[in-house]
């Protein structure tokens, strides 16, 4: 499949994605089809919007800019989430409008606020860290 085609077909693309994955993040678990699956609407929107930047700046998207947003990005289950933004998650109060907040509720507010970080499944995250190197 060619990187251009990504998103057309979910089926060709949640494959696709789990090769790059496999070589792009070896030091991950083994990736299973269900959640490259989930993934791939995702990863489509944040490859969409920086070709548009590309195109509007005159410039050609790569499959070494498509390569790069994937292998700068993180996937994350609910405890590495809690750990990587326990500082973030720290400052949203435990109780707000006179509710309790669980854990959950709080990492929905802290996805409003981070908008680098998406929501893929109840204990799978998704952060894009490094935007700079996707320019590269």
């Amino acid at each position: 499949m060619d990187f251009n085609q990504f998103g057309d077909n979910l089926e060709d693309s949640a494959n696709f994605l789990i090769e790059k994955l496999m070589q792009l993040h070896p030091w991950d678990d083994e990736w299973k089809y269900n959640i490259a699956v989930k993934l791939v609407p995702i990863y489509k929107e944040v490859i969409d919007e920086f070709k548009e930047y590309f195109v509007f700046n005159e410039l050609e998207f790569t499959e070494e800019n498509f390569d790069n947003i994937i292998k700068f990005s993180s996937i994350l289950t609910k405890d590495q989430l809690k750990l990587l933004f326990m500082g973030d998650l720290s400052d949203i109060p435990l109780i707000y409008d006179g509710k309790y907040l669980s854990d959950d509720e709080r990492i929905d507010l802290l996805i409003e606020y981070k908008n680098r970080l998406k929501k893929v499944d109840s204990n799978i995250y998704l952060f894009f860290n490094h935007v700079e190197n996707y320019l590269d």
